[in-house]
């Protein structure tokens, strides 16, 4: 049967509680907390009866999580010296001491006692040295996964048989890492190595852009170029003129042949022509108007090395008859 304890209102039970028993401040439990926490604990007693303290164990430590209580945490210690983790167990029976005191349960003081004097012979013991040498700024030193405060530096500490890893981190320092094993009622020490400065490497100047390459070219080839596909386009522009005039006169010419839309042959044929050259003149000036911007574009994008046109403007102008084109500009 398990016995709910309350912190002791004198400041001397009070100051053991807080130094031996931390979960005496966990907050009040709720209904669901404490159902699941008595489950938990009747499991854990069944399995212990069976002697299987692997799966008993968590299940108490869990139990005394949810809603801590004297009991479950004089079985957990219990439960962690039938598994041989000695130091854990160790430090239970010192809570549940001081519990069972505060309570007057003498039927736990007695057995806490008891257990107490049995596992001292049996405990092991890790010195963590850290030499002046290895004391950096920032300096954080672990066991396993608990921080060792620097107060316990130098100082054998209980803990429970196995493997125990050290490690050793601070900034801009290479982590440092190590590992010892004990059996019961050893006794070892570890000394921590410096850590190895992480050299910085110097900072670099910004790369300085490559000078320009001078190809020798001062862009009359690509200028030349233009002027000629513009030049093109000029004369693309004069047929496409050329063509339109035409169609237009044909189709003037049709008109005398028919009779609305009664043609005799002539007038057929005019007007075919008529259409063949429309087609002409159409395509004519798409071309020229093509060719006349690639050629303005190849000549104002060509490199200037010396000298750099002023302008270069391009005017067209169609009439019913003609068509021209003026390229203007210095060069």
């Amino acid at each position: 049967m398990r016995i709910r304890w309350t912190i002791a209102t004198s400041l001397k039970a009070l100051l053991l509680t807080l130094l031996l028993a931390p979960t005496a401040l966990h907050a009040e439990p709720t209904a669901g907390e404490r159902a699941t926490a008595d489950a938990l604990f009747r499991d854990a007693k069944r399995l212990m009866k069976k002697k299987a303290y692997d799966e008993a164990c968590p299940k108490l430590a869990e139990s005394q999580r949810l809603d801590p209580q004297g009991g479950t945490l004089l079985n957990l210690a219990v439960c962690h010296a039938r598994q041989g983790l000695t130091a854990s167990a160790w430090v239970e029976f010192q809570e549940a001491l001081a519990l069972a005191k505060e309570a007057k349960r003498r039927d736990r003081i007695h057995l806490a006692e008891r257990e107490i004097v049995k596992l001292e012979p049996r405990l092991s013991r890790l010195t963590i040295q850290v030499p002046e040498t290895a004391r950096v700024e920032g300096l954080s030193i672990r066991r396993g996964n608990v921080e060792v405060a620097a107060a316990a530096w130098g100082t054998p500490v209980p803990v429970d048989p196995g493997r125990v890893e050290i490690s050793a981190t601070a900034p801009d320092h290479e982590a440092w890492s190590t590992s010892v094993t004990l059996e019961e009622k050893d006794d070892k020490t570890v000394t921590v190595e410096p850590l190895q400065k992480i050299e910085k490497p110097a900072p670099q100047p910004a790369p300085k852009p490559p000078p320009p390459k001078d190809t020798g070219e001062d862009g009359s080839k690509e200028r030349l170029i233009g002027l000629a596909v513009g030049g093109a386009g000029v004369i693309a522009l004069g047929v496409g003129s050329y063509f339109g005039v035409r169609a237009v006169n044909q189709n003037s010419q049709s008109e005398e042949h028919c009779d609305g839309t009664l043609c005799d042959p002539r007038g057929v044929e005019l007007n075919d022509q008529s259409q063949r050259s429309a087609n002409v003149a159409n395509v004519a000036f798409a071309v020229g108007v093509v060719a006349v911007g690639v050629g303005t574009w190849l000549y104002l994008t060509a490199p200037k090395k010396k000298e750099q046109a002023d302008a270069l403007r391009v005017d067209a102008a169609i009439g019913a008859h003609n068509g021209s084109v003026l390229l203007s500009g210095s060069w």
